[in-house]
């Protein structure tokens, strides 16, 4: 009995780049078809990412706030939210209850004001090193963010995954 070896790539990917096939025995992409060519078979290895050491399978990591609880901690009043969007996007969608809005590239500049300053400039109080959250539209870019304020030593930041599109969504319904 012969072993079958099955190699799986996407139809974009070789549209993409018609040199695919000459890098991969066996395949080949002319006029968007794909045939296989009599050649001595080129063996894929796939490496599977490390586990997630923080979490099990179905639980999401400690930084990342879902919506029931980023609710329960607005109305505790226990929490400092940043939006890190671009005040336009802000202008045409709102903010979430409390937040300020401090886009993404200058977080790293204004997390570093001295406190006189942030109040100054943003009206509230600079957020401790325990209650900021950050958030933006979808949590790309929030995650983004986490990584700055871990580095300026909020250790305990954490990023809201829904993001405003979410908590919008959840607050019509």
């Amino acid at each position: 009995m012969s072993a079958l070896r099955v190699v799986l790539f996407s139809r974009h990917a070789l549209r993409c780049s018609m040199s695919l096939s000459r890098h991969y025995a066996g395949l080949s992409a002319t006029s968007n078809r794909f045939c296989r060519e009599r050649t001595q078979p080129t063996q894929l290895f796939v490496q599977q990412a490390p586990a997630r050491l923080y979490s099990k399978d179905n639980e999401t990591p400690w930084t990342d706030v879902k919506y029931d609880e980023l609710k329960a901690l607005i109305k505790s009043g226990h929490v400092q939210l940043i939006d890190v969007r671009e005040p336009e996007e802000i202008a045409s969608t709102g903010l979430l209850p409390g937040a300020i809005n401090i886009p993404l590239n200058r977080l790293h500049i204004d997390l570093k004001m001295p406190e006189e300053d942030f109040k100054e400039k943003y009206g509230v109080e600079k957020p401790g090193k325990d209650n900021l959250i950050l958030h933006c539209l979808g949590g790309i870019r929030s995650r983004g963010a986490l990584a700055i304020a871990h580095a300026l030593g909020y250790e305990k930041a954490r990023h809201y995954i829904g993001g405003y599109a979410e908590w919008a969504a959840k607050q019509q319904s």
